[in-house]
């Protein structure tokens, strides 16, 4: 495949990703009209699903930057979101959990927000 050819397969697929995303709104602040964003929310559903994990194989699993992934973490704790306790298999990890009030703004199943009949007309459409 030329390489005008595959960035030009690139560019379309990008632009199909922004439009999409913009109509169906997933990326407003506010994931499903909670305070936390899309990427917030993603880590506390891993948190939430996980006796304890540690930062490193979360930043791994999730292919995030660790540094972003480390401030998400100190805003959760600063927040009182999550617990940080030292391993003792490896002084230099601290295991991860949610608190109680962590645990509050996840309920186990969420139901899907309630969407515009239109929304599919509007995409349908486009």
């Amino acid at each position: 495949m030329a390489e005008i050819e595959l960035e030009h397969r690139v560019e379309a697929m990008r632009g199909f990703n922004r439009f999409y995303t913009k109509q169906i709104g997933v990326l407003h602040e506010g994931l499903l009209k909670s305070p936390f964003s899309l990427t917030e929310g993603r880590v506390l559903y891993e948190l939430a699903h996980r006796e304890k994990a540690v930062a490193t194989a979360l930043s791994d699993e999730l292919n995030l930057d660790s540094g972003y992934l480390s401030r998400i973490l100190h805003s959760f704790k600063n927040r009182g979101l999550i617990a940080k306790e030292t391993s003792k298999a490896d002084g230099r990890q601290s295991l991860l959990s949610l608190t109680l009030k962590g645990r509050r703004p996840l309920p186990r199943s969420t139901p899907a927000p309630a969407r515009d009949p239109g929304d599919v007309e509007r995409l349908t459409a486009a």
